[in-house]
């Protein structure tokens, strides 16, 4: 299984605590909470690594990247230059992980499996919201607060192979919506479907450990 953890702390410190969508439309203080945030997850998923030289060249290296991302996202805001960062973030990621694997296994804290379920918590809910703003689905200025949520449990129900839970899930919110909005809105369908869908996935790549 592949310890992720400089994907994750990428994930989490770039979609997790601030707004994304407006940090590449030019907003100052989301890219001061993007930068904010970047050193502070960076410190907190990696301290056990500082105390060796390659761990703290690697975790000052990768944050100083994180970091000049956040600045250089807001020169555009075009999907073909959120396409192009993130394809670059993630494949920065990777040449972090692939070779320091071994010291991520003994040394970091947290295990591979642990660091792949929260990679995947991540993903489904705040990076699928940031995705459903690029495409229009949301205002780029709006929360998803109840749909991070909603994929939230989908995500820990389907990991944990609870389907009846999941079905609750899913009627839960569909009532909740109903009583709270009234108006039928496309998220209501697009939102339970991506939970379900991302949350299989997920569990089908873990269980075959590429990942």
């Amino acid at each position: 299984m592949v310890p992720n953890l400089f994907l994750l702390i990428y994930a989490v410190s770039d979609y997790a605590f601030s707004n994304n969508s407006l940090v590449y439309s030019n907003d100052k203080k989301e890219v001061q909470k993007a930068i904010t945030w970047s050193v502070l997850i960076s410190l907190s998923f990696t301290f056990d690594l500082l105390t060796n030289w390659v761990g703290l060249l690697s975790v000052s290296i990768f944050t100083a990247f994180i970091i000049a991302t956040a600045l250089i996202k807001r020169s555009r805001d075009s999907l073909g230059w959120y396409l192009t960062w993130e394809l670059i973030n993630l494949g920065v990621a990777l040449a972090f992980t692939i070779p320091l694997s071994s010291l991520l296994e003994s040394t970091s804290y947290l295990r591979p499996p642990f660091v792949n379920y929260l990679l995947g918590l991540t993903l489904v809910s705040v990076v699928f919201a940031d995705i459903f703003r690029r495409i229009g689905l949301i205002s780029k200025s709006e929360g998803d607060s109840d749909g991070n949520f909603e994929r939230i449990l989908l995500f820990v129900f389907v990991m944990a192979g609870q389907l009846w839970y999941v079905l609750l899930t899913i009627a839960g919110m569909l009532l909740y919506r109903f009583l709270r909005y009234r108006k039928f809105s496309k998220m209501w369908i697009v939102s339970p479907t991506v939970g379900v869908l991302f949350s299989l996935l997920w569990y089908f790549l873990m269980e075959m450990k590429w990942i």
